[in-house]
């Protein structure tokens, strides 16, 4: 089996290739539902197209529909702020239902939207292994079954969880060489762990494709979106840090002014004698 450590099976545009494939769509998505389910094929649809299918979402990485009508997505999220990303999938998830044409005000005609969420990164504290959002009134009463959303994170998924369920944690988990060729032994012999090594082996075969998609504007402006807000916490913290610091050699040249205790100084302000009597000397 093939691995290919630039395109992690993790990575955005693999997951994307992976989970056109209709089968593999179909079982990850009844593992999680707990429902069986039949989709289109989004790759037949687009004339075997794969960089179009991909595309075929706006924000999703899948976005099909089950052939009762259903809306059905498939989305993989790695770094994970809680307030950022729920806003993001209520909003996108929102906009799947309004896109859909009214004809004669005839609203019930309008087809359920069903968002699945997977989380590789999510902190264990804040979500659920399953979490499952319904539209309820005050009284706990379903209000509409209009939107769905299934919210995994990955990290909580254990033994009580199905089989599947495990091995797409452990296939996410895969970040190198090694652990490709342990997930390989344990799980090749599987049907649903075979299905993802198969899906896998066909997602990387095509490295022009995959750097083709990872240039789009639907996958770069995810990817810079999470490095902007990383490098912004970055900022603000060594901004911090330098506030600290500025203001402990500001303590530092009042005390000594007042002839305070070198060790005296050190204990209050954190800074070391041999700092303090750099800052002394410039007095």
């Amino acid at each position: 089996m093939n691995f290919n450590k630039k395109y992690l099976p993790k990575s955005d545009v693999v997951f994307t290739v992976m989970f056109l494939n209709k089968e593999l769509c179909e079982r990850t998505l009844q593992a999680i539902l707990g429902e069986n389910i039949e989709l289109v094929d989004i790759v037949a649809e687009s004339k075997n197209d794969m960089h179009k299918a991909a595309l075929n979402a706006i924000y999703f990485d899948i976005k099909t529909k089950a052939v009762d009508g259903r809306i059905v997505t498939l989305d993989l999220q790695r770094k994970y702020r809680k307030d950022r990303v729920r806003k993001r999938t209520v909003y996108y998830a929102c906009r799947e239902i309004s896109s859909q044409k009214v004809s004669k005000g005839e609203y019930e005609n309008l087809k359920s939207v069903v968002v699945t969420f997977l989380l590789t990164e999510a902190t264990l504290k804040h979500t659920n292994d399953n979490k499952h959002i319904l539209l309820k009134d005050e009284t706990g009463n379903i209000y509409s079954d209009i939107l769905t959303i299934h919210e995994v994170n990955m990290k909580h998924i254990n033994q009580k969880n199905s089989q599947e369920m495990q091995i797409l944690k452990a296939f996410f988990e895969i970040n190198t060489q090694k652990d490709f060729q342990n997930f390989s032994e344990n799980y090749s012999q599987n049907d649903y762990g075979r299905l993802l090594l198969d899906a896998y082996a066909q997602a990387i075969r095509d490295d022009t494709l995959l750097d083709s998609l990872a240039k789009e504007d639907k996958y770069m402006i995810r990817l810079s979106d999470e490095e902007r807000l990383e490098e912004r916490e970055k900022g603000e913290k060594i901004g911090k840090e330098i506030g600290k610091e500025e203001k402990a050699v500001e303590i530092t040249l009042n005390m000594l002014k007042m002839d305070l205790d070198m060790d005296f100084i050190s204990q209050a302000t954190g800074l070391s004698e041999k700092e303090i009597q750099q800052l002394k000397s410039s007095i």
